[in-house]
Order: structure tokens, then sequence, then C-alpha cells
């Protein structure tokens, strides 16, 4: 059986398997072998993300928008919006979110945000990403998908300027995000749900459901959002009742 994953293992990592879609065939083929320990799982994609040539993201350690420069990119798209005598309001989500307010990590690769956009607009963003020398796609709209699963949102302003108004989902929100994405490393979605977790003084397993189902609804709690759950909840040492997966 051992011999039988080993062979699973590599056919996974060397095929032409997007990020997500090979994070997500360790993270359900795994456990039908009963290796359910989250830390095994975590150095097998570690190890295959640095010795496997493969598209596993090495993008995923080019996380050069600090905190720093994100307020001041910020500040330089409130200016270039007054010259224009435009207004625009930006929902950020993402790990933008967890640098900006939870202080999660000291850097995040891009920025997933909701935002009216316009030619004008566009062209202020390209130019942003030409001074910084930034990614095209330093920030993008791939989070309007995800949000058509959410009940309810719960933001709040979290900077103001002139011209620039930026809101942000609540440690709430967040959470059952991170739930329902569940993805595994390279993916930071398991630190974040336990950062968010401890910010929110959150001891029991009904709590976390109580938040999944206020924001997602239990209806989207599938197979892969229990294990996650079992295995976040391992991590922080809580006696919480483990899903049947």
């Amino acid at each position: 059986m051992c011999d039988e994953f080993e062979q699973q293992l590599i056919l996974g990592s060397k095929s032409v398997l997007s990020r997500s879609a090979f994070t997500l065939f360790l993270f359900e083929y795994i456990p039908k072998f009963g290796i359910m320990n989250v830390r095994i799982l975590r150095y097998l994609v570690r190890f295959i993300s640095k010795k496997q040539e493969v598209r596993m993201g090495e993008d995923m350690s080019f996380e050069k928008l600090t905190k720093e420069l994100f307020l001041e990119i910020l500040e330089v798209l409130d200016e270039k919006l007054g010259e224009n005598r435009l207004e625009l309001s930006l929902n950020i989500y993402g790990g933008t979110v967890m640098m900006a307010c939870f202080d999660a990590r000291p850097a995040t690769k891009d920025i997933d945000a909701l935002f009216e956009t316009s030619p004008i607009i566009d062209n202020i963003l390209i130019n942003i990403a030409e001074t910084y020398d930034l990614d095209k796609n330093w920030i993008n709209q791939d989070i309007r998908e995800p949000l058509r699963q959410l009940k309810q949102e719960s933001l709040k302003e979290i900077y103001q300027f002139k011209n620039l108004k930026v809101f942000a989902p609540s440690a709430e929100q967040m959470l059952a995000m991170k739930i329902l994405s569940a993805r595994p490393e390279p993916f930071k979605d398991f630190d974040d749900a336990e950062h968010l977790i401890k910010i929110l003084e959150i001891e029991t397993l009904e709590q976390v459901l109580a938040i999944f189902d206020k924001y997602i609804g239990r209806r989207y709690l599938g197979d892969r959002q229990k294990m996650f759950l079992n295995y976040v909840g391992k991590d922080l040492n809580k006696k919480w009742k483990e899903f049947s997966v």
C-alpha cells in the first residue's frame, strides 16, 4: 500500500496539474492510506515544491507586497484618483487582509479585491505596477467567484483617504472563508485559520461551525472542510469531536 501511495505521489507531482489541483490531490489521497497527520502532509508538499520540477507555484514564495508598501501604494492610488477626479471603494480579501488587519504575515503576493473599474482606473493600476515593478495582476478580482457562496458579508472600513476608501472582512468572515477554501500548503489556509481562531478566542468546534453557518452555510461543509477542521483542532490541541471522514 505504501508503494502504491508513493507511485501516486510521484505521478501527481510530475503531472501538469495546477498547483491547487495537485495540492488538493495530496489532501484527499493521503487519508486513504491512513496518513492522518497534518504535519506529514505539509512536509510532503514542501519537499515536492523544492525537489520536483513541476508547476507547484514557485511564485508563492515571491511575496513582495509588505504592509508598508501596501499603504504607500494606497496613498499613490488615492493621489492619482484625485488627479482624475475619481473616487473608489476597495474591498480587500485573502492574504492582504491577513497581513494588513491581523499581522499574520509580513507580506503578500498580490491583492484580492473587489472594486468598480474603468479604463482610467485600469491605466492607473498599470502605472502603479510599472512604478513598483509589480506583476500585471498585482491587484485582481479573482475573489469574485468564491464570494458568490457567501450568505452575508461583514465589512469594516480600515483605511480612509481623500478619494479612496478601503474595506475588509471581519475575523469571523475570514475564518469562514478559510474553512471553505480548505487548501493545504503551499497555501496558508491552515495557518490563517489557526491564527483567526486564536484572535477570536474560540474554544469549541460548535463556535467554529456557528461562524461557518452564519457566513457560508452547512451545505458547503464537505469532506475536505471537515478534514481541514480535524487537522486544525489537532494542531491547536483542541478537544474537538472529530468528523468521520
